[in-house]
């Protein structure tokens, strides 16, 4: 089922998980800078804190807030984009100048169904290098060499596709707790769907890496203990029909991520 607005209101949906407030601006500027003039967007935070003063009169922000996974928070902040192209980030990197303009007008020259591969790069205070194609290639790594995983799939962390489509497939699956290996399931269900997969010209987002500190252990111990073993699991069974979810699975997710916030209620 589509779940498309009637109309849209922006060209482009920057949607993901946040807690970082003190980082929020920066991701803000830099979109507007990578979008520039010529196409409207929207930025859509889901999360536990509240926004800076920064945003109070940008009426192309929204954010709700959330205790749940980085994925329900992911799902949730789907729900409420109002682009027609929809893509996602992590609050820890920035975008680069004229990247989304590129991948955006790239979109509009694909069939619907196809995705952008938004190329990123991730590092230590954001030195990352650029990486070959080959690195989005599924069977690249060696925890992806799994029976339901055909050798030439390609792997998203980072896309551009049409809401619609999104929304068809049904979005992530939120029984796993990040959204990483759930966004890597995603473009396989497209894949077999018939989807094909367009990389970027060039690196579109920059993102920092930090993952044995401060706010990312939950992360990291997610990934290490939960998501990693459930997407090992379920990609070594017969993915042949597995294409669309039920889009408001995140409603089967607890309300509060116990691995970051404890039992506050």
């Amino acid at each position: 089922m589509s779940f498309a607005p009637l109309k849209y209101n922006y060209k482009l949906s920057v949607c993901l998980p946040a807690h970082r407030t003190h980082l929020w601006e920066r991701l803000y500027r830099s979109i507007k800078s990578s979008v520039g003039e010529k196409y409207t967007w929207e930025l859509i935070l889901v999360g536990p804190n509240n926004p800076p003063p920064y945003f109070a009169d940008k009426r192309n922000f929204k954010f709700l807030r959330d205790y749940g996974t980085p994925a329900r928070c992911f799902q949730i902040s789907t729900l409420l984009a109002e682009g027609e192209l929809i893509t996602w980030a992590s609050d820890d990197g920035f975008y680069i100048e004229n990247g989304l303009e590129q991948c955006i007008e790239m979109s509009d020259q694909i069939r619907e169904q196809d995705i952008v591969i938004a190329r990123h790069v991730e590092g230590q205070n954001h030195s990352g290098k650029a990486e070959s194609l080959d690195f989005w290639k599924a069977w690249h790594h060696p925890t992806m060499r799994l029976p339901g995983i055909p050798e030439e799939y390609f792997c998203i962390m980072n896309g551009i596709m049409k809401t619609s489509y999104f929304r068809e497939l049904g979005g992530i699956d939120c029984r796993y707790e990040n959204y990483n290996m759930n966004l890597h399931d995603l473009a396989f269900r497209a894949q077999r769907n018939g989807s094909t997969m367009h990389f970027s010209e060039e690196t579109v987002l920059n993102c920092d890496w930090n993952p044995n500190m401060g706010d990312h252990v939950p992360i990291t111990e997610a990934h290490r203990d939960h998501d990693l073993p459930l997407f090992t699991q379920e990609m070594s069974k017969d993915q042949t029909n597995r294409i669309k979810i039920d889009l408001f699975n995140w409603t089967q997710q607890p309300p509060i991520w116990r691995r970051r916030f404890g039992n506050i209620e």
